[in-house]
């Protein structure tokens, strides 16, 4: 028995062996390898900017009823003007791919960028200018606000280009004025001052560089488009005029901005 039992298990051992002959080679495969843009851009961040502001919007004034019936022409003219403009962002960045950024950003800037006209009235129909009449227009920025998306593509791992867009308000401040003298002493002069703020668009788009895994460095332009500008009616000084006051009318307002920006990333 002993014999029969050694025999078997000999014979056992070498089916074993010969099967595991038979069967081919364990392979092993890599894990896939994931790419690594070297920055993670996605999180929180807040920051500072500073630039340039140019404003562009035209300013009409109106003698009322209307020209022809006061004999003054109406004076319409650009009140362009620049000025700093300065603030501060908040967003928040999104990785959903190595090479694309989406993200959602605010920010809020002030500025004195203001722009005016000023010219002489003539008569309607001509004879020639009014000597010492004139009409003064002007706007002023106040501040600028947004709320835009925004979405890039790494240019280097640590370079980003984007575009941005979304709402945007403005407050500006009016002022207007004119005066005139007329044959036999009588003056006719109007003021007006008033503050609107207003709603609109804003597009654009800049580099941000990601100088270190906290602090980011930008460059951007931006290009607003404010609607609903004031129009504002004047009585005159004089009580001999007070049934012919003036019209001052603002057009809707172009705002460009090119500024630099410092964000640090939490």
């Amino acid at each position: 028995m002993k014999k029969l039992a050694l025999a078997l298990t000999a014979l056992a051992a070498f089916s074993g062996s010969a099967v595991a002959a038979d069967l081919p080679a364990r392979t092993y495969t890599k894990a896939p390898v994931i790419a690594d843009s070297g920055y993670n851009w996605t999180g929180f961040y807040v920051g500072g900017d500073v630039g340039g502001a140019w404003t562009s919007n035209t300013g009409t004034f109106s003698p009322l009823p209307s020209p022809i019936d006061f004999g003054i022409f109406g004076i319409s003219a650009s009140n362009g003007g620049s000025g700093i403009i300065g603030g501060f962002h908040a967003g928040y960045n999104w990785q959903f791919t190595p090479t694309w950024i989406a993200g959602i950003e605010g920010d809020w800037s002030r500025s004195k960028a203001r722009g005016s006209f000023s010219q002489v009235m003539s008569f309607d129909p001509p004879p020639g200018i009014l000597a010492n009449s004139f009409v003064n227009m002007s706007s002023t920025l106040d501040w600028l606000a947004s709320i835009r998306g925004r979405l890039g593509y790494l240019v280097m791992p640590n370079l980003l280009a984007y575009g941005t867009g979304g709402a945007a308000w403005g407050k500006f401040d009016y002022a207007a004025n004119d005066s005139n003298g007329f044959s036999g002493g009588a003056s006719y002069t109007t003021s007006a001052a008033v503050s609107s703020t207003q709603s609109g668009y804003v597009v654009g788009g800049g580099l941000e560089w990601a100088i270190t895994n906290n602090w980011l460095l930008r460059g951007e332009y931006l290009y607003y488009r404010l609607n609903s500008a004031p129009n504002v009616v004047a009585q005159s000084a004089n009580l001999t005029f007070q049934s012919s006051p003036s019209g001052y009318s603002w057009s809707s307002t172009n705002v460009s901005v090119a500024r630099a920006g410092l964000s640090y990333k939490f």
